[in-house]
């Protein structure tokens, strides 16, 4: 019987170690940025006339960007092997096409709600109506916006859905 070499284990606790620490200081980094950059936000509410719109977009950019990459500097951390390397680099193509293929609806949702908060055709707190859906719009996230009717029901509408609706926009008078 063949005992590992210690090196070797402890080459691949120490790379565990550093995942999880590297984990662990993404999550808390991007915590705290959150909050703060919240906590900011919320002091703009309380200003009159001001659009939040954008920042509340900013906010889950900034932490969607420290989670990527954290993690993927943490996943850089671990070891690898050359045979498991050769295997992954293998079956790339096929990997990348099963991964476009389940993640174009997210990528799709992500790239509608950049183009809403750039083309601007309604924002926070104004009263619009899509598909047949009307509220005051809430929130604009990266994936998707949040409604509320006037009896007080939150309707979630995928931003790749509101991109290609019709859409009416009852607080804005004037076309820009």
């Amino acid at each position: 019987m063949k005992l590992p070499r210690t090196s070797s284990l402890f080459s691949d606790t120490e790379s565990l170690l550093i995942f999880g620490v590297i984990s662990f200081s993404t999550f808390v980094v991007a915590t705290l940025v959150r909050k703060y950059l919240k906590r900011k936000l919320k002091q703009r509410l309380l200003q009159d006339n001001v659009d939040i719109t954008s920042y509340a977009f900013i906010v889950d950019v900034v932490s969607f960007t420290i989670y990527l990459l954290g993690f993927g500097w943490a996943f850089l951390s671990l070891p690898i092997s050359s045979s498991y390397a050769h295997s992954l680099f293998a079956s790339a193509g096929a990997s990348t096409i099963v991964l476009e293929i389940a993640a174009q609806q997210v990528l799709g949702n992500i790239i509608a709600g950049v183009f809403i908060l750039f083309n601007r055709p309604f924002k926070v707190r104004d009263i619009i109506e899509v598909s047949g859906n009307k509220g005051s719009v809430k929130a604009i996230n990266i994936y998707k916006t949040i409604l509320e009717t006037d009896d007080g029901i939150f309707i979630r509408i995928p931003n790749s859905l509101i991109s290609n609706a019709v859409i009416i926009n009852y607080t804005k008078k004037e076309m820009q």
